[in-house]
C-alpha cells in the first residue's frame, strides 16, 4: 500500500494503459486499476476546488456517522486551511466533531476551474475513445473525509462507476445486484476503482482520503430528462398560454352508458404537447445538447465561456481543443467545443474550421481571411472566432507588430 502522500503516477492520457483498461476492467466486474489512466487533479487541486466550492455551500455537505450535518458552516474549508491536510488537521481538533470521522462532498465542481475540467474532460475522452461515447451526462463528485464509514449502501444502480483515489487509502465494498457477490477493494493513491452499472457500495476511509468519482448512466431511461426538457423548453414557447388555471368539470361527464366522456379543455390542453413532439425543433435541441456533450466528454455542467476579446488583422490563433461539427442543414451547422455549442452558416466558416483542424502552428486572423474568401473586418468572420475564443477552442497570442 501506498503511503498517504504518493503522488499520482504520470502516464500519457492516450496510451497503453487505456486501451488496457477498456479492453481489460471496462464494464465486466468490480475491480482496482493499478496501471489507471491519468486524471491529472492532485492534493492541491483538489484543496482550490473544495474552496471554490465553499462560496456555493448548497453543494457541498459534511457528513459524520450520525448523518449529514444542516449547517456546517466553520467546518468548511476556508482560505485559512493551507492545503487538505490542513484542512484535516483542523477538522480532526473540531470541538463540534468531537473527534468523530466525517465525509466532505462536493457535487459537480469542476465547472468552476476551466484547467481541472479539461483535464478530466482529457482522461475521459481518452478512455471513451475505446469504449464509445457517453450521449448523456456524466456526473463528478470530489470527496475528502477521515475516518469515515458508510452505514447504508449508495449509489446509483442505473451507473457504471470510475473512482480515483487522488490521496490516501479507500477500501470500497461493492455488491454487483445481478450476483449478489460482495468484492471487497483496497486501492490507494494513484488508482483507480471500477465497477459496472448495477451495483450498491459502501465507501470506507480509515484515515484521510480524496478521491473524484465519475458516475456514468448506463440505461436507456437516463436520456429521459434530456428529452423531456428539450420538450418543456419547446412547449413554453408555443403559448399563449392562459391567463387562468385549466379547471375540469365534476364530476366528469358521463355518457349513459356510464363511460366516462373526455373533457373538451383536456383535450385542448393536450393538443400543445402532441404539436411540440411533432416539431423539428426537438431534435435540433437534443442536436445540440449532444454536440455539447460530446465536446465535453459528457462532462456536465461545463465551464462557462470566458468573456469576448475584440480581435484585430494581426492577433494569432491557434486550435488547442477539440472542435466538433454537426450539420443542420446544406450550408448550416452546430459547432462545439469545450462544452459550448453555437450555429454557424456558411461554406466561409467551414473554410476557417479547415484550416484551423490542419494548421498546428498559430496563424493570423489576416490569413484565416484570406483562406476562407472573406475580409479581415469580414462581421461573419469575426462573429465565428468570437465563438471560438468564448468557447476556449482557440488560444490566442498578442497581435503581431507593425513592420
Amino acid at each position: 500500500m501506498k503511503s498517504r502522500h504518493t503522488s499520482a503516477r504520470r502516464t500519457a492520457p492516450h496510451g497503453p494503459a487505456l486501451r488496457r483498461f477498456a479492453e481489460t476492467h471496462w464494464a465486466r466486474e468490480p475491480v482496482v486499476v493499478s496501471d489507471a489512466p491519468v486524471l491529472g487533479i492532485d492534493p492541491a487541486d483538489a484543496h482550490a476546488l473544495f474552496l471554490m466550492a465553499a462560496a456555493h455551500p448548497e453543494s457541498l455537505h459534511l457528513a459524520t456517522t450520525d448523518g449529514f450535518l444542516s449547517e456546517p458552516g466553520p467546518l468548511l474549508p476556508g482560505r485559512t486551511d493551507r492545503d487538505l491536510d490542513g484542512y484535516v488537521a483542523r477538522l480532526a481538533s473540531a470541538p463540534l466533531l468531537g473527534g468523530d470521522g466525517w465525509l466532505l462532498t462536493a457535487a459537480d465542481p469542476l465547472h468552476r476551474d476551466f484547467s481541472a475540467w479539461s483535464r478530466v474532460r482529457d482522461a475521459l475522452a481518452g478512455l471513451w475513445r475505446y469504449v464509445g461515447w457517453p450521449v448523456v451526462p456524466v456526473a463528478a463528485e470530489l470527496a475528502v473525509g477521515d475516518r469515515h464509514h458508510a452505514v447504508a449502501e449508495a449509489g446509483d444502480p442505473g451507473a457504471a462507476s470510475l473512482t480515483w483515489v487522488i490521496d490516501g487509502q479507500l477500501t470500497v465494498r461493492v455488491r454487483p445486484e445481478h450476483t449478489g457477490t460482495e468484492y471487497e477493494l483496497h486501492a490507494a493513491a494513484g488508482d483507480l476503482v471500477h465497477w459496472p452499472a448495477g451495483s450498491r457500495h459502501l465507501d470506507h476511509r480509515t484515515g484521510p482520503c480524496t478521491t473524484l468519482r465519475v458516475s456514468v448512466p448506463a440505461r436507456t431511461a437516463s436520456a429521459l430528462p434530456l428529452v423531456t426538457e428539450a420538450v418543456r423548453t419547446l412547449l413554453r414557447r408555443h403559448g399563449p398560454h392562459p391567463d387562468t388555471p385549466v379547471t375540469l368539470p365534476h364530476p366528469l361527464p358521463a355518457r349513459a352508458d356510464g363511460r366516462l366522456t373526455l373533457p373538451t379543455q383536456l383535450a385542448y390542453s393536450a393538443r400543445p404537447l402532441a404539436d411540440t413532439l411533432a416539431d423539428p425543433g426537438v431534435e435540433r435541441a437534443l442536436l445540440a445538447r449532444w454536440a455539447g456533450l460530446r465536446s465535453a466528454a459528457g462532462l456536465d455542467p461545463a465551464p462557462a465561456p470566458r468573456p469576448a476579446v475584440p480581435l484585430t488583422s494581426r492577433h494569432r490563433l491557434l486550435c488547442v481543443s477539440e472542435i466538433i461539427r454537426v450539420a443542420t442543414g446544406a450550408d448550416d451547422a452546430l459547432w462545439a467545443a469545450n462544452g459550448q455549442v453555437w450555429p454557424v452558416r456558411g461554406r466561409a466558416a467551414d473554410r476557417v474550421l479547415s484550416r484551423l483542424r490542419t494548421t498546428h502552428q498559430d496563424t493570423t486572423v489576416a490569413d484565416l481571411a484570406r483562406s476562407s474568401g472573406l475580409s479581415d473586418d469580414s462581421p461573419h468572420l469575426h462573429g465565428v472566432l468570437r465563438e471560438l475564443c468564448r468557447s476556449r477552442a482557440v488560444a490566442i497570442a498578442p497581435p503581431e507588430p507593425h513592420p
